[in-house]
């Protein structure tokens, strides 16, 4: 075989190695593209579900108000948790539904009676409702009293729960419960039960 030929050889196999790893780097980079195309649609998802209160009879409810939970997307939500409280106590309120279907309300009674509190407090930022929930991927979504959405965890786009309840399972909200309780006392340390803030701040300018 001359110099030409074995040059020749070696030029083509180059060639078709070089073709072989320019395939292999587009399907990879297809592959990411099409992994961030699931992520950006799973967040589009989870950001049509929110919670918020609202007055009763704007939803054909005899309660003055009620909490207003929605999903706008087209796929179920499951372990769906709302936390809220109320300026003038101490108490943390819950509701929990174990599924949300798509493209559905659901209106719960407050588990406390509406006359006791004013519009202004269930109206206040104290009143806006956290939430968790799992999508059907099994990925688990918090939104904050601020209306921010956020990902919990970073589990594979398509690793759902396992339904043996393991450590890819039920979430566990106990520090998130903990942190909402202390959010919600902070505003009340330092004030005495029968007084409001508007007390304090002018007690204070009497001073």
């Amino acid at each position: 075989m001359s110099t030409s030929q074995l040059a020749a050889q070696w030029v083509s196999a180059v060639g078709s190695a070089g073709s072989l790893l320019g395939f292999a780097a587009y399907v990879w980079i297809m592959l990411l593209n099409r992994k961030d195309q699931v992520e950006v649609r799973q967040e589009q998802q989870a950001q049509g579900v929110t919670a918020w209160l609202d007055e009763g009879r704007r939803h054909d409810r005899d309660e003055d108000y009620v909490l207003c939970v929605h999903n706008g997307g087209d796929s179920p939500v499951f372990q769906v948790r709302c936390l809220f409280s109320l300026p003038s106590s101490d108490e943390q309120h819950s509701i929990s539904m174990a599924l949300l279907p798509p493209a559905s309300d659901e209106i719960r009674s407050l588990p406390f009676g509406s006359e006791e509190v004013s519009r202004e407090e269930l109206y206040s930022a104290p009143a806006v409702p956290e939430m968790r929930f799992t999508d059907s991927h099994g990925t688990h979504w918090g939104r904050d009293s601020n209306g921010q959405l956020h990902r919990l965890d970073r589990r594979g786009v398509r690793r759902k729960p396992s339904s043996d309840g393991g450590e890819d399972g039920a979430r566990d909200d106990s520090g998130w419960e903990q942190a909402h309780r202390e959010r919600a006392d902070a505003p009340r340390q330092g004030t005495s039960r029968g007084d409001s803030p508007q007390d304090d701040e002018r007690a204070a300018s009497q001073a």
